[in-house]
């Protein structure tokens, strides 16, 4: 089982023309560091491709981490000074006819997580982040709860519980981490704490089980 990440630009049409094309190398660019940040996802370095427009798409070899890659992928960004953001539909399935370019694989898991992204267009998955689909709706439901919780916790975080978060990940110390945000070890703590991490890292582990124990 692999899982692969479909993906919008939220509100693309915000940003200018020269701005776009920054958006296209920010988000290349971030999602090589995220490949380095969360490495035991497995993410294919060289998956990633601009599938048309707003959108983008790239594959997972450790689908159990494809959800925590997706959250700090959008940190990443969001550290940037466009803060662009992405909707995410992951698929989660088989890949047939593996080929050196993505666009020329298929399989399940890339229905999947197409299926997932055309999802957001319904009326009560409009403020949704991300949404994920195995083809199992009982564990898809399961995904779906874990998802629509943390969606709601991560669209609150403000700029300074994002950038606590994403550095905190990048030196495991409260102490390291203050340092490059200019406050306190304790004032970052804090920040962290407000933003509801611990209930989302709940939600990552909850997430990975289930993948686990049901794929």
């Amino acid at each position: 089982m692999k899982a692969i990440i479909t993906a919008d630009i939220i509100k693309s049409r915000r940003f200018s023309g020269p701005e776009r094309l920054e958006v296209n190398k920010l988000i290349k660019s971030s999602f090589r560091e995220c490949c380095n940040l969360i490495s035991e996802a497995e993410a294919d370095k060289f998956s990633f491709n601009i599938v048309q427009g707003d959108e983008f798409q790239f594959l997972i070899n450790k689908p159990e981490h494809a959800y925590q890659f997706v959250v700090f992928f959008r940190l990443i960004l969001a550290q940037s000074d466009l803060k662009p953001s992405f909707r995410a539909g992951i698929g989660i399935g088989e890949i047939l006819n593996f080929g050196k370019k993505i666009y020329e694989m298929d399989g399940s898991a890339f229905h999947y997580s197409r299926d997932a992204l055309s999802a957001f267009g319904k009326t009560d998955h409009k403020e949704r982040l991300t949404i994920l689909k195995t083809g199992d709706q009982d564990l898809d439901d399961r995904l779906n709860i874990i998802a629509l919780f943390s969606d709601f916790i991560e669209s609150n975080w403000s700029d300074k519980q994002q950038e606590a978060i994403f550095l905190h990940k990048i030196y495991n110390s409260f102490e390291k981490a203050s340092k490059m945000a200019n406050v306190t070890s304790q004032a970052l703590h804090q920040r962290v704490q407000n933003s509801g991490w611990k209930q989302m890292s709940k939600g990552f582990t909850q997430y990975h089980d289930l993948i686990l124990s049901r794929l």
